[in-house]
């Protein structure tokens, strides 16, 4: 108890805390620099994606008679193993968007992945809602146009592609 009360072994522990940890310190720093650099020594996964056009892979891309839906069809799906989407759509923005200073049109987007079965010959997505939907809720956006899509293709022996398509309303 005496020991713990002296005070040069009170500056001692002292001493002996704070160096560790800045040695604590040092090392947390070093080894985030280190994190770093090897992330930045990767090839992006973006490096080795190629292009097909819509036709290589029979892409269509429909809008619903009421044109508040959209889905894609992919007829040569033989080799497709994943597939990642990306829509976007430009659109009137809503009164409150417009309240908090939003401009009259906006852009808006829908992604998704899905998995293809196996040996499957074609790929039809859900109908993809140009609008927001919560709570058993669909609120559909209004003067849609420019629909596009981008998928981001994965086929069965892991090379990844990119498509590209549109459809104007």
């Amino acid at each position: 108890m005496k020991l713990l009360k002296s005070r040069s072994f009170q500056i001692i522990l002292g001493i002996i805390i704070l160096a560790a940890i800045g040695i604590g310190g040092y090392f947390y720093i070093a080894g985030s620099n280190n994190t770093q650099n090897t992330q930045d020594q990767l090839p992006s996964s973006n490096d080795n994606v190629q292009t097909l056009s819509p036709s290589s892979i029979g892409l269509k891309l429909e809008a619903s008679s009421d044109d508040k839906k959209v889905r894609f069809t992919i007829t040569d799906a033989s080799d497709i193993k994943s597939i990642e989407y990306e829509l976007t759509y430009n659109a009137n923005s809503t009164a409150e968007e417009q309240s908090e200073g939003a401009q009259a049109r906006v852009q808006r987007g829908i992604t998704g992945q899905e998995n293809v079965s196996l040996g499957s010959s074609s790929y039809t997505s859900s109908w993809l809602i140009l609008g927001s939907q919560s709570a058993n809720m669909v609120r559909y956006d209004t003067g849609v146009t420019g629909v596009n899509i981008t998928l981001k293709i994965t086929k069965t022996d892991n090379k990844i592609y990119q498509v590209q398509d549109s459809l104007n309303f």
